[in-house]
């Protein structure tokens, strides 16, 4: 069975780059999907990688007292631009 195809439209230079990104008689269909694969696995790492940071701060009790000013702090500036804006 035959998959729909459809029609991505993109300037000349990103045509060419996705193509130059492309190994030998690959299509850019498949370029795309390996982009799309790498920006995944990316993110998922990233993700990982920030949970386990939060994870280890929150064992910490000077990070979580920090983050707490933090928070308080900001949230002030969000009430006093709130208050200037009317």
């Amino acid at each position: 069975m035959a998959e729909n195809k459809t029609t991505i439209t993109a300037r000349p230079t990103t045509r060419d780059e996705l193509q130059a990104l492309a190994k030998p008689n690959e299509s850019l269909d498949a370029v795309i999907s390996r982009l799309i694969t790498h920006f995944k696995s990316t993110q998922t790492r990233n993700r990982l990688a920030w949970e386990t940071r939060i994870a280890k701060d929150r064992k910490d009790p000077t990070a979580v007292a920090w983050a707490e000013r933090q928070a308080d702090l900001l949230a002030a500036r969000l009430a006093q631009r709130r208050a200037a804006q009317g």
